[in-house]
């Protein structure tokens, strides 16, 4: 019965006092999960890609402004063998639709799902055709893959990124533009 009674009169500040309590609880346990050592860091030079994004910009909008398209594609009948990088072809065309010849770069493989960067392919540029070029990268698992280019011509830079979507062993090849 004297429960019942102190409950009934000091419901109120049992109430605020629990609400208090909570908040410091839920506080405590943010920061024991953020200073533990197993805790996930920040992206590593965060800061210094942020003083640097300005001029990223520019040189994406730059190369939109030359008006190339780009076609990425995984060819078809190439055997792979899991772990070890495949070939991924890049064909680059200007707005009259003539191929870009002379570029010289880097294609990188983001895999969405994971958002960890393997290492680059080096651009080759293929002789039989114009604005044809061909890369080799790890590209093991199906699914969505960020395809990012970033070459060189003429002291010009051209960057361009897309997703393209990977099928299981690439038998028809995937392809996007």
């Amino acid at each position: 019965m004297k429960l019942r009674k102190f409950l009934s009169e000091y419901r109120w500040p049992l109430y605020l006092t629990g609400l208090l309590t909570m908040s410091i609880l839920a506080y405590a346990i943010l920061v024991w999960v953020a200073t533990r050592p197993t805790a996930p860091r920040p992206i590593a030079g965060f800061y210094e890609a942020s003083q640097e994004w300005d001029a990223d910009e520019a040189v994406v909008a730059a190369s939109r402004a030359l008006g190339w398209t780009v076609t990425y594609e995984l060819p078809a009948g190439v055997p792979h063998v899991a772990g070890t990088p495949r070939p991924v072809d890049v064909q680059v065309t200007d707005r009259d639709g003539k191929g870009v010849t002379g570029l010289t770069g880097r294609l990188f493989a983001l895999r969405a799902a994971e958002a960890r960067r393997g290492p680059p392919g080096t651009l080759v540029e293929l002789p039989h055709l114009a604005g044809s070029y061909r890369a080799l990268l790890r590209v093991d698992e199906p699914g969505a893959w960020d395809f990012r280019l970033d070459a060189r011509r003429d002291g010009q830079r051209f960057v361009h990124s897309a997703r393209v979507a990977v099928e299981k062993d690439a038998p028809e090849g995937g392809s996007a533009r």
